[in-house]
C-alpha cells in the first residue's frame, strides 16, 4: 500500500509536469512579432546616384526625362533643359536607394503581362558615381495598394517594391520640372524696380527701411514691399506655353505689361516680364530662362502695384517709447500727462489741477498713435482738406527725450473719415474715423483706475 506522503508527492510531481506542459503549449502557440523578410533592392546610397532617366514605355508618345546632377542641383537635360524640382528628384533618388523587395513572383511572359509589365507603365534607369548602372521597370499595384509589381535589373522574377516610387515615376515632365516662376530670395532682396500701367517705381534696402528713389526720400511700408516679395518669391508656374521665346509678340512680351527686376542675394539680378492676358493667367518669363509660361492672376495683381500701394502709410515715425510727455486737446477737454522721471513707464497728470499728480493710463494714447496708418497718403492735398485742420478734431503735441516736439492734427469726422496732418511733413493722411473715436480722450478717459495696465 502506497503511504499518504508518497502518494501526496506524486500528485504534486504530476500537476507541476502537467502545469510546465501547459505553459511551454500556450507560450510555443502564442503570436510571435512579424519579422521583416524584406531585403534591398539595391546596395547603395542616394549620394551614389549621379544621373536617372523615368520613361514611360506604356505611353510612347511621352518622350523619356533624363536627370543629371550638376554642382549638387538636379538639371533636366532631356526632353528640355530646365531645372528639376528639386524636392521631388531628391525624394525619387531617396526611395531608389530605400527600396525594398518585400515579395517575389514568377517572372513569365503571361504573368508580366498581368502585372502590368508588358508593356511597363514606367522605367526608371540610374547611373551611380562609380559608373554602375541599374533599372526598374514598375507595373501595376498589388491588391494591397501599397506595393507595385517590378523587375529589378532585368531579373527574371517580378519584385513587389514600395509603391511611392511607382507614384514618383509615373510623374509627368510638367510634375518634375522646376515650376518657380523667378529664382529668388526675398530676404537677400537689397533693390527692386518695377515697371508696370501705374508708373515706374524703384526702392533700395538701408538697413530694414526701404526707401524710394523716387520721389527722393520717399519712404516704403516694410509690410507692404515685404509682401510683393514674398508674393514673387513663393509664386509657382501654372503651366508651359512655349519651351522657348520664340514668337514673343504673340504673348505680349515683346513690350510687356510688368517688368519687375530685383538685385542682390545668390542671383544678382533677376528679372520678370508679364506679357497677355490668357483666360484667368497671364503669360510671362523669367529673362534667364528660355521658357515662357503661364501665371496665375493673383501675383499679376500683386505686381500691378503702384506708388500708394507701396508707400509707408504711417502717420508718425516716432518711438512711442522715447515719448516723455504728452498733450492732447480735443472736444472732450483737455490734459498734459508726462513720464515719471525715474525713467519708469508710469505716468502721471500734469493737467488739468484737479488731477495733477495722478496715474495715467498713457497706453491709451500711445498706443492709437504708434499703430497709426493711413488708408490714403495725399502728397499735395486740396485747399478745402487743408482747411479742415485750422480748427482740428483732436490735438496732440508729443515731446521726446531729446525736448523735440511733434504736433499732430486730426479734422473733425466728415463720415467715415477724418484727415490728419504731423508737424515737418506735407503730406496729409485719410484715416478711418475709427482712428478719431480712440484719440477723442477727455481728463476722465486718461486717468489710470482698474484698466491702468495695457491690454497687451
Amino acid at each position: 500500500m502506497i503511504k499518504k506522503t508518497t502518494l501526496l508527492a506524486l500528485v504534486c510531481a504530476v500537476a507541476l509536469a502537467a502545469g510546465v506542459y501547459y505553459f511551454d503549449w500556450k507560450k510555443g502557440n502564442e503570436s510571435k512579432p512579424a519579422v521583416d523578410s524584406s531585403k534591398p533592392a539595391f546596395s547603395i546610397q542616394a549620394s551614389d546616384i549621379v544621373s536617372f532617366t523615368i520613361a514611360h514605355p506604356a505611353q510612347p508618345g511621352d518622350l523619356p526625362i533624363h536627370f543629371e546632377k550638376r554642382d549638387g542641383t538636379w538639371r533636366i537635360v532631356q526632353p528640355v533643359q530646365t531645372d528639376a524640382d528639386q524636392s521631388t528628384a531628391d525624394g525619387i533618388v531617396d526611395q531608389l536607394a530605400a527600396a525594398r523587395v518585400s515579395q517575389t513572383e514568377s517572372g513569365s511572359s503571361d504573368r508580366r503581362k498581368a502585372f502590368g509589365l508588358d508593356p511597363p507603365q514606367a522605367s526608371v534607369e540610374f547611373q551611380l558615381a562609380n559608373g554602375s548602372k541599374h533599372a526598374i521597370l514598375i507595373g501595376d499595384k498589388d491588391f494591397t495598394g501599397e506595393s507595385a509589381y517590378t523587375i529589378v535589373d532585368n531579373g527574371q522574377s517580378v519584385s513587389l517594391l514600395p509603391q511611392l516610387l511607382a507614384t514618383s515615376a509615373t510623374k509627368s515632365l510638367d510634375d518634375l520640372r522646376d515650376r518657380s516662376v523667378l529664382h529668388l530670395d526675398s530676404e537677400q532682396v537689397a533693390s527692386f524696380e518695377l515697371k508696370n500701367s501705374a508708373g515706374d517705381i524703384s526702392a533700395s534696402k538701408d538697413k530694414d527701411q526701404w526707401k524710394f528713389a523716387t520721389p527722393a526720400g520717399a519712404v516704403a511700408g516694410k509690410e507692404a514691399v515685404d509682401s510683393l516679395l514674398q508674393a514673387v518669391a513663393s509664386a509657382k508656374i501654372v503651366s508651359v506655353a512655349s519651351e522657348t521665346p520664340d514668337s514673343l509678340a504673340r504673348y505680349g512680351l515683346t513690350a510687356p505689361a510688368i517688368t519687375f527686376t530685383a538685385s542682390g542675394g545668390k542671383a544678382a539680378v533677376t528679372t520678370l516680364v508679364v506679357g497677355k492676358k490668357d483666360g484667368t493667367a497671364y503669360f510671362a518669363r523669367d529673362l534667364s530662362r528660355p521658357t515662357i509660361f503661364r501665371i496665375d492672376g493673383d501675383i499679376e495683381k500683386k505686381l500691378s502695384a503702384n506708388f500708394g500701394d507701396l508707400r509707408d502709410k504711417r502717420v508718425l515715425h516716432v518711438d512711442t517709447g522715447d515719448t516723455q510727455r504728452i498733450q492732447i486737446e480735443d472736444a472732450a477737454g483737455s490734459a498734459v500727462v508726462s513720464r515719471k522721471p525715474d525713467g519708469s513707464d508710469a505716468w502721471t497728470f500734469e493737467s488739468p489741477a484737479d488731477r495733477r499728480g495722478k496715474p495715467v493710463s498713457s497706453w491709451k494714447v500711445l498706443d492709437p498713435l504708434g499703430t497709426m496708418q493711413a488708408e490714403e497718403v495725399i502728397d499735395h492735398p486740396a485747399q478745402n482738406l487743408l482747411a479742415g485742420l485750422a480748427s482740428p478734431g483732436i490735438r496732440v503735441v508729443l515731446t521726446g527725450k531729446d525736448g523735440k516736439q511733434l504736433n499732430l492734427r486730426i479734422s473733425k469726422p466728415s463720415g467715415d473719415f477724418v484727415y490728419a496732418q504731423a508737424s515737418g511733413d506735407a503730406a496729409l493722411y485719410k484715416l478711418k474715423k475709427e482712428v478719431f473715436d480712440q484719440l477723442n480722450l477727455g481728463p476722465a478717459d486718461l486717468a489710470a483706475g482698474d484698466a491702468a495696465a495695457s491690454p497687451n
